[in-house]
């Protein structure tokens, strides 16, 4: 279960002021009351997730939907990344690529490749598939084999696994390396851990992303981590911060997550 770490610290500090009960007491005494906990925060925490990643064509007036302040041409997962995909296109022009955009919010990538391009995400009803990234991929699997049926060719996550706990990563990346082929890219936008600026993301749980922890994920789970560096130059003025980019190339084999 994903653990937002703002919403239980937030709950657990207001059932012992009003209720001098130390939730983290209450695992082994009161089983059902500490999963009733769990659920709770999860519920809570999926809710101010939609609130704030659902499509909202007034975003920048209401403030309840994160707007991207970024700059195209100059960050690696702008226009550079769209032309190295163009380019990876062209060694086989005759087949398509098979692209997954994870968490494709506004499906933008969609505009500029077209068909090629399947978005998915758990908010936005501008996606492809509205769904998370372990429904997906458990939709994707063959029952018999437990292999992905169809794997992509490249697999972006540009920002979109960025929330919850060390778990929670885990898993979702798995998923991300499990639906890429073998020799794949899979392209990342992490996190170091900022907290946008609008009063709506107080609630949203944003993992610490640093370049140790990417080089562990990419080992666990047997990818090669071909590039690390920042998104934006790093002297760039951002209304959010800069970003962590990642190029991963997918091995053979694949280590899952226990």
């Amino acid at each position: 279960m994903k653990i937002n770490k703002k919403i239980t610290t937030d709950l657990a500090n207001f059932i012992k002021m009003r209720y001098g009960v130390d939730i983290a007491t209450t695992q082994e005494k009161y089983p059902e009351l500490f999963k009733a906990f769990l659920r709770m925060q999860f519920w809570l925490d999926e809710l101010k997730m939609a609130e704030y990643f659902a499509s909202n064509e007034n975003a920048e007036e209401d403030g309840t939907y994160w707007t991207q302040y970024t700059k195209w041409g100059q960050r690696k997962t702008g226009e550079p990344l769209l032309q190295k995909i163009r380019d990876a296109q062209d060694l086989s022009p005759q087949i398509p690529l098979k692209i997954l955009d994870v968490g494709c919010g506004d499906n933008e990538w969609k505009t500029h490749l077209g068909a090629k391009v399947t978005g998915i995400d758990p908010y936005n009803d501008k996606a492809d598939f509205k769904i998370d990234i372990q429904s997906y991929a458990k939709e994707k699997t063959d029952n018999t084999s437990g292999e992905i049926i169809g794997p992509f060719d490249i697999c972006l996550v540009l920002g979109s696994v960025n929330f919850g706990d060390q778990a929670t990563m885990e898993t979702q990346i798995a998923e991300c390396v499990r639906l890429t082929k073998p020799g794949g890219k899979l392209y990342f936008r992490f996190n170091p851990g900022i907290t946008h600026s609008t009063e709506q993301a107080q609630w949203i749980d944003f993992f610490y992303w640093t370049e140790e922890k990417i080089n562990q994920f990419a080992k666990q789970m047997n990818c090669d981590v071909d590039e690390i560096s920042w998104d934006h130059p790093e002297d760039t003025e951002l209304r959010n911060g800069n970003r962590l980019y990642s190029e991963w190339t997918k091995s053979q084999t694949f280590n899952k997550v226990k």
